[in-house]
């Protein structure tokens, strides 16, 4: 053993001294040893893993030797009177705090490199102190700082830590926490509880079911907490909870949350939360929705669950009543605040309203009047708490006339913007519940929005409801048979409204997808002006315009008189107009910049997509050439235009999905979203291109590619590499198209310009990864090899045995140089290994 940890030892004996004074200045000697490198170097020598067993002393020694000294100094204040000065007193705290002062100093430092004590002798000492009683009060508050600071924190304890320790853990501080202890204060406790509660949920294999009794007795009182900080960790660790219990346990849930729903509703209404805990009582909502009413459900036969039928529909009411007076206080605030300011709801707010109205809201329009009452007596406590006033018979419209009511036009955008993304929500997710009698007055309504105010804020929340109603309609179409031509008349006023507002930088992709609906559902007939969208400079080749092309030529033939100029007279007809517009041949203005990559080359598309679309327009049946070239999948995944996610939960979609299978009722989780197959024309794959516009075609390819060598150098930062890969993908894509629809051969395309060219850019491409690879530690480098990475993989892979993809992959991958397969493959395994 060393001089200086033999000193160490000296030291730590006296700790266990007999005379308190020997033992208080053995204490300050305690703290300029640990502050030695020297003993610190020592002490990590010897504590390390090649040295277990040892007995010398290692920190987990000097560990030991802390307990007793802390034990024989606690047991020493126990046994002193009780009865003393408050001088006395002062004095004994004082020394309280020093001793645990000097454990969290001594754990900080023989951590500081990494962690050296043993997590279960760690845990076991501070699970001792806080099971007594004596020991909690005076050294509670600093030992759970502690436990979060240097225990819970660190990822190894967290891992170490035996399930046994976590549910001792949870008991110890359910426990202070029921009690009201004031030695410790519940802001802390409750921070402990959440983290605590997290570790039993990952670390375990089963939740300590005690906590739902635990919950019960925490919450069930919520309105009389003073610190409303201690809610929100308390709500966390119980959102954190039902998410574990919910698959196996789920009456139990259904059960404590009609149980505390009335008291933490009081909590969001009447007490002013913070945002934060507003985040965690709205999730407990949603969640609650979930867990009753998977997938929607709305009767225990189609897979709803409820303890208490009346006192669950009863607190749907309440809550409904709440949520409407949170968006309109929302939107009340807004009035008075000056400058700029979100005015949409949060989403998850948007999503609870949206499940509420979905409960609540009837087709039957004998229920669009409820007379909710409160049943029960708690039920009735928490209305007049709530309302302020007691308890009554009230009257809550449920149907579809509350939010066409909400939508009117001279409403603020404060007011109207929050209804507009509810109805959206509600449309996207639930289209079948729509009345087929709404239909028209909300499309009317929607349409009056939209003419009013196209270039307000409020014009992009229109488009997206229109939108899901465009949807709506297709999915249901013989449900408003009877309303058809009164549909037809709004959507023709809705369509030109919507091709203006293409011209809008902030509505264009909103337009955009208002028009891929329409065309899809058939609901308008395309006219001129909408097959001027895509000449000219009206709108550049965005995905959501080039989706909407490709939706365009899958619902018709393209005409070829769109200009009112007789084929044949000179001009160009349209197929060529269309061709120029996705390559921009037909801008001079915009080409003459040749410093510039080509715009269709600058950005993602969907896979191929762009390819097909060219060759389709080169061939004499384009409707069906594009559908035999994108194939059943490809029309899937280029034209899902999903509604935006509302904080999708995929543990949550899994557990409703497992209620609806419990309950024999899958059909429900089938029919959640729209059916966007399309039929795909039979075709033998043989096509007839016209000859004119593929040798156009394959020109002006060329052109965009040529250009983009010329303006094309490593260090640039307006061609980054990945218009290289984007471009010979586009040129290797049209070719695989050409072999697919018969036109070429798999040699013939090997031997083509096209493909000369593409290789031609790989190899450009192969110079950058060479040149860049001595650079991966600077991040911006990383950014553009993992781009690299992801396009390279998404055109090497095929997805589908069909059509145009296995072309596609296999010609992709042979225009690659060997070299930059090899450095790929370097650079993959260096970032994999890099990332753990």
């Amino acid at each position: 053993m060393s001089l200086a940890l033999s000193d160490l030892l000296v030291c730590c004996r006296g700790l266990e001294n007999d005379k308190v004074t020997e033992r208080k200045k053995e204490a300050e000697r305690f703290r300029q040893l640990i502050r030695s490198p020297e003993i610190v170097q020592e002490l990590d020598r010897i504590s390390g893993p090649k040295t277990k067993g040892s007995k010398q002393l290692t920190w987990d020694a000097v560990f030991r030797f802390l307990q007793r000294y802390l034990q024989r100094e606690t047991e020493a204040m126990k046994s002193s009177k009780s009865n003393v000065t408050a001088t006395t007193l002062a004095l004994r705290q004082k020394k309280m705090a020093e001793m645990s002062s000097l454990i969290k100093f001594f754990v900080r430092y023989a951590n500081k490199r990494g962690p050296r004590l043993k997590c279960s002798e760690l845990l076991k000492h501070v699970i001792e102190v806080l099971q007594n009683s004596y020991s909690c009060s005076a050294y509670g508050k600093d030992y759970s700082s502690l436990l979060l600071k240097e225990i819970l924190s660190v990822r190894k304890y967290w891992c170490d830590i035996t399930p046994q320790q976590w549910h001792s853990l949870l008991d110890v501080y359910s426990g202070l926490f029921i009690s009201s202890s004031k030695s410790i204060n519940r802001v802390l406790v409750s921070r402990v509880i959440n983290t605590v509660v997290q570790g039993c949920c990952v670390q375990t294999d089963g939740c300590n079911r005690s906590l739902f009794s635990f919950f019960s007795k925490a919450l069930l009182n919520a309105r009389h907490e003073k610190h409303l900080t201690v809610l929100e960790h308390v709500i966390s660790a119980l959102n954190t909870f039902l998410k574990a219990v919910a698959m196996n346990c789920r009456m139990r849930v259904c059960r404590l949350g009609e149980e505390l729903l009335p008291s933490i509703l009081y909590v969001w209404a009447n007490m002013r939360p913070s945002a934060a805990l507003k985040e965690e009582i709205v999730e407990f909502f949603n969640l609650q929705i979930c867990i009753h009413h998977p997938e929607g459900a709305k009767t225990q036969d189609t897979g709803a669950h409820a303890e208490d039928w009346t006192r669950w529909r009863d607190l749907l009411y309440n809550l409904y009543e709440a949520l409407v007076k949170e968006i309109s206080h929302i939107g009340s605030r807004g009035k008075y605040v000056t400058g700029t300011r979100r005015i949409a709801v949060k989403d998850n707010i948007i999503k609870l309203t949206a499940e509420i109205c979905h409960q609540l809201f009837s087709i039957d329009r004998d229920y669009q009047i409820s007379e909710a009452t409160q049943t029960s007596s708690r039920a009735s406590l928490m209305a007049g708490s709530l309302c302020g006033t007691p308890s009554k018979r009230r009257r809550i419209d449920l149907s579809w006339e509350v939010l066409l009511d909400r939508l009117q036009p001279q409403c603020s955008d404060f007011d109207i913007i929050p209804w507009l993304q509810v109805t959206k929500a509600l449309i996207s997710k639930y289209p079948s519940m729509v009345p087929s009698q709404a239909i028209v007055p909300l499309l009317s309504v929607l349409h009056q929005l939209l003419a009013e105010h196209r270039r307000g804020e409020r014009g992009s929340y229109v488009l997206r409801c229109l939108r899901e109603v465009a949807r709506c309609q297709a999915h249901l179409p013989e449900r408003i048979t009877t309303y058809k031509p009164e549909l037809e008349r709004l959507w023709s006023r809705v369509w030109p409204l919507t091709l203006r507002g293409v011209s809008s930088p902030q509505l264009e992709a909103l337009s955009l997808d208002l028009l891929v609906s329409i065309v899809q559902g058939g609901l308008v007939n395309m006219d001129r002006e909408f097959w001027k969208l895509f000449s000219g400079s009206a709108c550049k080749p965005s995905q959501s315009a080039v989706i909407c092309l490709a939706q365009a030529l899958l619902k018709c033939p393209v005409p070829k008189d769109y200009l009112g100029v007789p084929d044949g007279s000179g001009s160009p007809n349209l197929k060529e107009t269309l061709i120029g517009w996705l390559l921009m041949t037909d801008q001079s203005d915009e080409m003459e910049d040749s410093s510039k990559p080509h715009p269709i080359i600058c950005s993602d598309f969907p896979h191929n997509l762009i390819a097909n679309i060219l060759v389709s327009l080169t061939l004499k049946d384009t409707r069906a050439g594009l559908n035999f070239l994108l194939g059943s999948e490809g029309v899937e995944s280029a034209f899902s235009q999903e509604s935006t996610s509302l904080n999708v939960d995929k543990d949550l979609d899994e557990i409703e999905r497992l209620y609806l299978q419990f309950s024999f009722n899958t059909q429900l989780a089938q029919s959640k979203g729209y059916d966007k197959k399309f039929k795909v024309t039979s075709t033998d794959g043989h096509f007839t291109a016209v000859s004119s516009h593929r040798e156009k075609l394959e020109q002006s390819l060329l052109c965009v590619a040529d250009n983009l060598l010329n303006c094309y150098f490593p260090d640039s930062q307006s061609t980054p590499p990945e218009c290289l890969l984007r471009c010979f993908s586009l040129l290797t894509g049209v070719q695989a198209s050409y072999v697919s629809i018969g036109c070429l051969t798999e040699d013939e395309a090997g031997r083509s310009q096209l493909f000369a060219k593409a290789k031609t850019l790989a190899q450009e491409l192969s110079g950058f990864v060479s040149s860049v690879k001595v650079k991966m530690s600077e991040e911006l480098t990383m950014t553009t090899l993992r781009s690299v990475m992801r396009l390279c993989t998404l055109s090497a892979t095929t997805k589908n045995k069909e059509n145009v993809c296995k072309f596609s992959s296999r010609l992709f991958i042979m225009t690659l140089p060997a070299s930059l397969v090899s450095e790929l493959a370097e650079i993959n395994k260096i970032m994999s290994c890099s990332s753990g």
